[in-house]
Parts: structure tokens; C-alpha cells; sequence
């Protein structure tokens, strides 16, 4: 025999389908919060995420029910913007970008340096100082503007650049003529490089007479 009750049983016997038998449940049954989506809907679409603003906004509009079916229905529902995630450049490859030539830029180099200047007016000008800078070496001539460098720098707020300054100005003769000369100091630098590398060569253990017959007889 079943435990069944009476009542249970003319249930079942009266039922004419599975669907009367079952009844309806949870999910079919039309919810309170229904009248409200349209409206939930557009303002998630225009940004509004915030619950107790939305729940807010509803209560206004005639919404009778309680806050756990909005944020259940918001679980669902709501779906949050990506953060989009910008890689900064490094350090070494915005300076790459300011010292190289603008004829060697590439059009994404040009168009990333120009976002980093309008994002951070310091570095918009020392970008100016260190390319009129790297033009004065670049480009041989009087020397005219150097001193007009000099004081742009000593005046831009910027320790490093003003103590910078500062040393070309205590040594402007020499600096003026590395400038404006056509004499290098590269060719001794690299007799020097020579030298040495031929010393080493012969892991320091020669004497001045053999490391003299070396360099001499070596191209």
C-alpha cells in the first residue's frame, strides 16, 4: 500500500493532463518585476549599474516587489564594459621617439608621441628642449642658438635640465667650437680603442717595446 494521501489521489484522478497535474510553477508564473525590464534595459544600456539607483527609479514608476528580484534579475541581466587595457610605452622608447629624426618616424611613432605629449605637458617640454638640442649637434653651424638653448633650459623648472645648462654655459668655448668646428675627437678615441684592445690581446703582461712594435706593425 501507498502513503498516499486521499486528497493526493482525486488530484491524480481528476487531472486530464501532465500539465494540470503539475500546476504551474515558479517560472511560468509572470513576475512582478516584469513590467519594469523595458525600462531596465535602457537605462543599463545607457550606463546606470548602480542597484539601490535602479531600484529607485522603479519603486518611482510603481514597482511593488522587493529588492532581491531586481538584483537577481541585474545578475542576469547586467553586463558590465570590458576595461580596455592601454599599454603604455616604456620609458626608453618615448625618448627613442623624441631623439630620433622626424624623417625616421614612422606614422604610429608620430601619432603615439604626439598622445604622450598631450597627456603630460612636462614631457611635451622637455621633448622640445632635447630635440633643439640634438639639433644644435646635428646640424653644424655659428652656434647662434646655443645660447639661446642654454637660458630656454636654465628656465624650464626642471633641475636636471637647468644644472645641465649650467655646465655648457662654465665651459661655452669649448662647447661652441664642438659645435661650430670641423675637428673631432673620434679619431684619437678610436686609436686609444685600438691600443687598448691590442693590450689586452696579450692579457696585459707587455712590456712598452713589444706593445710599441705591435701597434706599429699592425694596420
Amino acid at each position: 500500500m501507498t502513503r498516499i494521501k486521499p486528497r493526493t489521489a482525486r488530484k491524480y484522478a481528476r487531472a486530464a493532463t501532465t500539465e494540470a497535474l503539475i500546476g504551474p510553477n515558479a517560472t511560468s508564473r509572470p513576475s512582478v518585476l516584469a513590467p519594469f525590464h523595458t525600462h531596465l534595459r535602457e537605462r543599463l544600456i545607457g550606463g546606470v549599474h548602480d542597484t539601490a539607483d535602479l531600484h529607485a527609479e522603479i519603486l518611482a514608476r510603481g514597482y511593488q516587489g522587493n529588492l532581491r528580484a531586481l538584483r537577481d534579475w541585474l545578475t542576469i541581466n547586467r553586463t558590465r564594459p570590458t576595461p580596455v587595457t592601454v599599454r603604455v610605452p616604456s620609458a626608453r622608447r618615448i625618448t627613442a621617439w623624441i631623439m630620433r629624426p622626424g624623417h625616421k618616424l614612422t606614422d604610429d611613432d608620430r601619432t603615439h608621441l604626439a598622445d604622450a605629449r598631450s597627456r603630460c605637458p612636462d614631457l611635451d617640454t622637455v621633448a622640445d628642449l632635447a630635440r633643439g638640442f640634438a639639433a644644435l649637434v646635428r646640424h653644424q653651424g655659428t652656434g647662434q642658438h646655443l645660447d639661446v638653448w642654454i637660458d630656454r633650459a636654465r628656465h624650464a623648472g626642471y633641475p636636471e635640465l637647468r644644472g645641465f645648462a649650467t655646465g655648457l654655459a662654465s665651459d661655452r668655448d669649448a662647447v661652441l667650437a664642438g659645435l661650430t668646428q670641423p675637428w673631432s675627437s673620434g679619431p684619437v678615441e678610436g686609436h686609444v680603442n685600438r691600443i687598448k684592445t691590442i693590450k689586452r690581446q696579450m692579457y696585459g703582461r707587455a712590456d712598452l717595446d713589444l706593445l710599441r712594435k705591435r701597434v706599429l706593425a699592425l694596420p
